[in-house]
């Protein structure tokens, strides 16, 4: 070490001192950047897409994938189980009697039923009794021609649409200011809160960026694709909780939101919202609360003694809810709420186009004309289902919940993801997707979710009671695995399920999703001319 002190003092001995400063100050300057370039969590991951794009688009390689492709997307069509059996893909010529269209899709609708009439179905279908679907039909029938685009037409659809925001904002503890409006789902309710929170902030950056855990819906992604706006992706804790220390340190002079989930889809978790409302309020940023899932169980389940967390308008910083009333509001599918804390952050949702020459035009969310019956149905179920419906619903729900989770413990391959407090449970396994096969072949349908790999079940209304056949249906299934784990079924989803999840390449999982989104929408046969 002296001689090389030596060396460079006798090497520097006739630069002038500023200059070594100078030199020093650039070195370390340059050092500090080129790491924080390559420490830079975008610049990884930009450099790996990179990276696997050239890998694609070698010779070799891009033959083999546009061959596996090929074969994936005729495997897909197998998935569907569309049937094509009296199918239209021109106008008929003449159009077909009223009697033989409403024939042929009762036998639809009854093959459709089929897949979730014995309540094994996680999620989708909520509730499915008959007096309570057949409510919904008829008021949707009643105001099927209305649209709420046209208040002076349709009064009655305002009377609706006015008075499901005032309950579900009362059943959430809204304190005076809140206001809120209709949407057709949760993915729309978030979107529309990431566009309210852009244009509310558009003095403070024009570079936003949203901080959110990375077990928040996918929707927050969406919207932020689609409105060019930066989303930083928050890691869990042990706990699946959102990291709350990781989560300020992700805050810059840009963010303009933060948010929880209230459950999260995956795990069914209750992120810290107040912690994260806490965060907001430090940095005068908004904080949303994802209670598209849970807030029409949450609410009631506190009433009925389950130890809930504090996650709504009680929180101080909280400054939009959205939640679905169309999931555990049991209203018709295409409804759901998105409140704000006060007028100003809702105005900012707007759109309006005061110069148009097909007169002044104005929507509070992204329809312009939306579906008048849909906002009828949903007030119906609301109305009629009242506080003692909804909690006696969630009483249901509840201990059906925790008889899972009992059971669960007591299967000893069995791991419980977190500590789930209400109607979400995860759970992994050795072998977990193939162990997902077997239970559908026994007629469950449950959700398979990656990082880690798992499944989860949303318990339903409709699934009150099923805890025990559940229980004994996946301790069999796991058996069936442990059985046979040297020779695993090749003809389920777990081969798919395995090798997406673990394949490095994202964007050609992307890629791969993009193929199934067009199967799913393009026609099993191509169209030939009327004549």
């Amino acid at each position: 070490m002296n001689k090389l002190i030596n060396y460079t003092n006798d090497y520097l001995k006739d630069t002038q001192p500023a200059k070594v400063v100078c030199y020093t100050a650039g070195i370390t300057a340059t050092s500090l950047l080129l790491y924080q370039t390559i420490s830079d969590r975008d610049f990884k991951e930009n450099l790996q897409k990179k990276l696997f794009k050239t890998l694609r688009s070698m010779p070799g390689v891009s033959d083999v994938v546009k061959k596996e492709r090929a074969k994936a997307k005729e495997n897909l069509k197998s998935i569907f189980k569309t049937d094509v059996s009296n199918p239209h893909y021109t106008l008929p010529l003449k159009g077909v009697s009223h009697d033989a269209l409403v024939k042929e899709m009762k036998n639809l609708a009854t093959v459709d039923e089929s897949h979730w009439k014995d309540s094994k179905v996680s999620g989708c279908v909520y509730l499915g009794e008959k007096e309570h679907t057949d409510l919904l039909n008829e008021a949707y029938s009643l105001f099927s021609l209305s649209n709420p685009l046209h208040p002076g037409v349709f009064p009655s659809i305002r009377k609706f649409e006015t008075e499901t925001i005032s309950m579900v904002s009362n059943m959430l503890n809204a304190h005076p200011k809140v206001v809120g409006s209709l949407t057709s789902g949760g993915t729309e309710s978030i979107f529309m809160a990431v566009k309210a929170y852009r244009d509310f902030y558009k003095d403070k950056t024009n570079n936003p960026e949203i901080v959110v855990p990375v077990t928040i819906h996918a929707a927050f992604d969406k919207a932020c694709e689609y409105l060019k706006i930066k989303i930083r992706h928050v890691p869990v804790d042990k706990n699946y909780k959102v990291d709350i220390s990781k989560m300020k340190s992700m805050i810059t002079k840009d963010t303009i939101l933060v948010a929880g989930s209230a459950v999260n889809f995956p795990h069914g978790i209750i992120d810290d919202i107040p912690a994260i409302a806490k965060i907001a309020q430090e940095n005068g940023i908004g904080c949303h609360v994802d209670a598209c899932l849970g807030g029409f169980i949450l609410p009631f389940a506190e009433e009925l003694g389950y130890d809930i967390p504090p996650f709504d308008w009680r929180v101080p910083g909280v400054t939009s809810i959205s939640i679905d009333t169309h999931k555990f509001g049991y209203a018709a599918k295409g409804t759901s709420v998105i409140l704000f804390g006060n007028k100003k952050l809702r105005r900012a949702m707007y759109f309006v186009a005061p110069n148009w020459p097909g007169g002044i035009y104005a929507s509070p969310t992204l329809p312009g004309s939306r579906p008048g019956g849909l906002v009828a149905a949903c007030w119906a179920s609301l109305v009629a289902m009242g506080r003692d419906g909804f909690r006696e619903k969630a009483k249901g729900v509840m201990q059906t919940t925790k008889n899972i989770i009992e059971g669960l413990k007591s299967i000893p391959e069995i791991t419980i993801i977190g500590e789930p407090k209400a109607m979400v449970i995860a759970f992994t396994c050795d072998n977990v997707f193939y162990v997902n096969d077997y239970m559908s072949k026994k007629g469950w349908h449950l959700n398979a979710l990656q990082r880690p790999n798992s499944l989860h079940i949303c318990v339903t209304a409709k699934m009150q009671g099923m805890d025990k056949q559940f229980i004994d249906d996946l301790r069999q299934s796991v058996n069936d695995v442990k059985v046979n784990k040297d020779n695993l079924p090749k003809d389920g989803t777990a081969p798919i399920y395995g090798s997406a999840h673990g394949v490095p390449d994202r964007e050609m999982v992307g890629t791969i999703l993009s193929d199934f989104i067009d199967q799913l929408i393009t026609s099993d046969h191509k169209p030939s001319q009327s004549t």
